[in-house]
């Protein structure tokens, strides 16, 4: 187990669709959620999360000027103010983040560390289902997954 992450609303909406939002738990040691992420997704059933309430104006800019989402401006001014990593799967905000010095990740890196941890028996499976259930992972992040699975056989 490792670190400490600040996770998004869509990571905790895709992790759930493939019944596996524990896995979160096995990873990190603490989960941080913002209260806007709380207040898109409802109360997660996870044992190791802290709820923080985000009073940045960071999150006032990123949502009116940038138009990013409130769930990810919150996560976003977190991390840029505590230099903790986030797990986020919005392109735009992943790049906002990244721009900031961000270190982001999303959740098919959550599916890939899951697997290099013994969590899951293959992250691609994993991405396939999700896709399959509606969240969107493109071909070509689809095929470096399958690569990688005939990488490791």
């Amino acid at each position: 187990m490792s670190d400490t992450v600040i996770v998004d609303t869509s990571v905790l909406i895709a992790l759930e669709k493939i019944d596996l939002l524990d896995i979160l738990c096995k990873i990190y040691s603490e989960i941080i959620l913002p209260q806007a992420v709380i207040n898109e997704f409802g109360t997660p059933s996870l044992q190791c999360y802290t709820i923080r309430e985000i009073k940045s104006p960071l999150v006032k800019l990123l949502v009116s000027e940038l138009n990013v989402g409130s769930g990810e401006a919150e996560v976003i001014a977190l991390a840029s103010e505590t230099g903790i990593k986030t797990i986020i799967d919005d392109m735009k905000a992943r790049q906002i983040a990244e721009k900031l010095g961000v270190k982001v990740t999303g959740t098919i890196g959550v599916l890939l560390k899951a697997e290099n941890s013994g969590l899951i028996n293959n992250a691609y499976d994993k991405a396939r289902e999700l896709r399959d259930k509606g969240f969107y992972v493109s071909d070509e992040l689809l095929d470096k997954l399958f690569k990688l699975r005939k990488f490791k056989e």
